[in-house]
This record gives C-alpha cells, structure tokens and sequence, in this order.
C-alpha cells in the first residue's frame, strides 16, 4: 500500500490544477503554491478535443472538470475558472495566491519548498510552474531553460457583443479559421462559447491566434527574449502606438473584418498579449520525489494544439501511479519512464514546424 499522503503543487496552471484534482481522485492531499494574486485573468485559446485518447477513469473525470463534453476549443479563461472552482471546493486541496517558491529540496523519502516565509513538506512535489519553471532548475540543472523558438503569437479574445452588430459572426461560422497576412505571418481565428456556455449569435468569443515570424527584433529590443531565452511575454498595455498602428493596419488590409475589428478592439482595451514562443525537450523530468508537469516538463508551440491534453495525460498518469508504488521516489522513476519519450515526441513534432516556420 503507498504511504504516499501529501503533496506540494508548485504552480497553480491548468497543470497544476489537474494535478491536485487527480490526486486528490486517490485521496492525496495537495497545497498548491500560486505566485500570482487571485484574479480574473484573460488568456488565448485551447483544443480540448478528446478523440480515442482518454485511457483512464480519471482521465475522463479531469476533462468533464476542465472542459465538460471535450468537444471543440474553448477560451483558456473557461477551463482555469472551472479549474479553479473544482480546486478551491475540493477538501483535500488548499490553494495559496502570492506565493513565491524561492528554493526546492528532497532527501528521497519526502520534498520541501521554502517560499518567502514559510516552508512546506509533503511526500510529493509537482513542479506546474511554467515555461520559467523554478523546480525544474532543481530537477535537471544540465538543462534548466526553454529556448526560444524564433516567433511569437499575438494571443487575445474579445466578447463578440463588443463588435458592432453587422460584424457578428454568422450562426454556422467554422469554429476555426485561417487567414495569411502579408509578412509571412498568419491568423488562426477561433469561435468559441461565451462565458455563460452561449453559442449563440452575438453571445460568442472570437479568438486571436496571430503567428508572427517577422517581429522578433522588438522582442529583443523590449526585453522579452534574450539570448535565445525567452524571459517574459508582452502586456498590451507596453506595446507602443507605433507597434499597434502596424497591427491594426495588417489586420484591417488581410483579415475578414469581424477579425479585423476583434484585433482593434484587443488593442485597445489591453486584451491581446505578445508570447514569444518557447520550447522545451526534456532530458529529465524527475529527481527522488519531485516532478515536473505542463509546459515545466515540455513547453511546446501551440501549433500543435496538444497542450491541454499532454498536460491532462500528465496529472491522470501521476495520480494513477501512486496506487502502484510505496513512496515519491519510486513513483516519480517509473513516470519518469512512462511520460519522458511521449512528451519528447510530442515537443520534438512541434519543432519541425517552429524550425521551417522561423527559417532556421
């Protein structure tokens, strides 16, 4: 039987979230360690196709949580609201918003995480803390970054209500969309339910997915990458008019004008977001009972529209494994085992198109 009891949650992402609720599914105790303070917060857009893909009981209950029937894509926003519902109404999940995680440690049998003032000791840790991942630094300090992959996305969504009536998308609008722009950069333009579930007419989001390959001097001017690392991503309220006026003009001259507008009004309001994109092709993802999940474990372009459901893969393999295995160690060996070469696939198919996309 696992004596495996507690675990720490180092990042409130999706994947961190899911991880807690699958563990929680196995009655494991999670706190989760969120650095940043509660808040609604905007984000793109994700895939939550199913497919054959869902193996597990607790695979199925992660994505009826997360994205209901699993059908179509949906707004980022959607899931982590319902993620987060689920996280802070579950007894055996404790959430903390403005912790910083400054340091993580193992002695085999149980890890640590030292934040600004506190210290935390559990039988797991999950490292779901991103792209800039502190506990992967711990896990493999051979390979601690993600490098940059030579583009970035203007992401946004904008409430279809905000257009003018005559803009509204059609009832029967695909829910996915391309357009080219005219600097070798393209627009994936997405429709997905309002934040009521409406898929009516006017009651709907449309989603901004802008592949730009031909802006990555500003990048490095304003800070955003620097030697082939990505540091941090654009708010839209640092973008300079001159920078703005480009996009709106582009997107008005290539873009059908529902989206043209969609693009306007994401500017003006601070709705869209400058990523760069990075990516990340582990070579370790565990160290005695600490691991990483999500973009920590294998950040990977959007382009391959896998995110979500590698991330989901994730939190259901992990929890399933602690029925299997008497301690952290172990567990975290064999998914180690189980998730190294996917993940690897997974992030490695996604470069072949980064590599041609960017030109290198």
């Amino acid at each position: 039987m696992s004596q495996v009891k507690s675990a720490i949650v180092v990042g409130g992402s999706l994947a961190g979230m899911m991880a807690a609720l699958a563990l929680s599914q196995k009655g494991i105790s999670s706190t989760i360690l969120e650095r940043a303070p509660k808040q609604d917060r905007r984000g793109a857009v994700l895939s939550v196709h199913a497919g054959a893909r869902d193996q597990s009981s607790l695979a199925h209950f992660l994505r009826a949580v997360a994205a209901g029937d699993g059908r179509g894509i949906e707004s980022w926003r959607m899931i982590h609201q319902r993620l987060q519902r689920a996280v802070e109404q579950d007894p055996n999940i404790q959430i903390k918003y403005d912790v910083r995680v400054k340091k993580v440690s193992q002695n085999g049998t149980s890890a640590t995480a030292i934040t600004d003032n506190e210290k935390y000791t559990a039988d797991l840790l999950v490292g779901a803390d991103g792209g800039h991942s502190q506990v992967r630094k711990y896990v493999n300090p051979e390979q601690p970054t993600a490098e940059f992959a030579g583009y970035q996305l203007w992401v946004g969504i904008v409430e279809e209500d905000r257009l003018p009536e005559n803009l509204w998308l059609d009832q029967n609008t695909p829910d996915f969309m391309q357009y080219d722009g005219e600097r070798g950069d393209f627009l994936f333009a997405l429709v997905t339910p309002g934040m009521d579930g409406s898929t009516q007419r006017g009651h709907r989001q449309l989603g901004i997915a802008w592949y730009d390959n031909s802006r990555n001097e500003y990048l490095y001017q304003s800070g955003a990458v620097k030697k082939n690392q990505v540091i941090h991503s654009l708010n839209g309220a640092s973008f300079p008019n001159e920078l703005k006026n480009e996009l709106r003009k582009e997107a008005k001259h290539c873009f059908p004008a529902s989206y043209a507008k969609a693009v306007e009004i994401a500017l003006e309001n601070n709705f869209m977001v400058g990523t760069p994109i990075s990516e990340y092709v582990a070579t370790k993802i565990s160290r005695g009972p600490i691991t990483l999940v999500g973009d920590a474990a294998h950040a990977l372009t959007p382009m391959t529209a896998n995110g979500f459901n590698t991330s989901l893969d994730d939190a259901a393999i992990l929890a399933e494994l602690t029925d299997k295995y008497d301690n952290g160690s172990e567990i975290m060996v064999e998914f180690e085992n189980e998730r190294l070469p996917i993940i690897r696939r997974v992030v490695q198919a996604g470069q072949s198109f980064s590599r041609s996309y960017a030109g290198r």
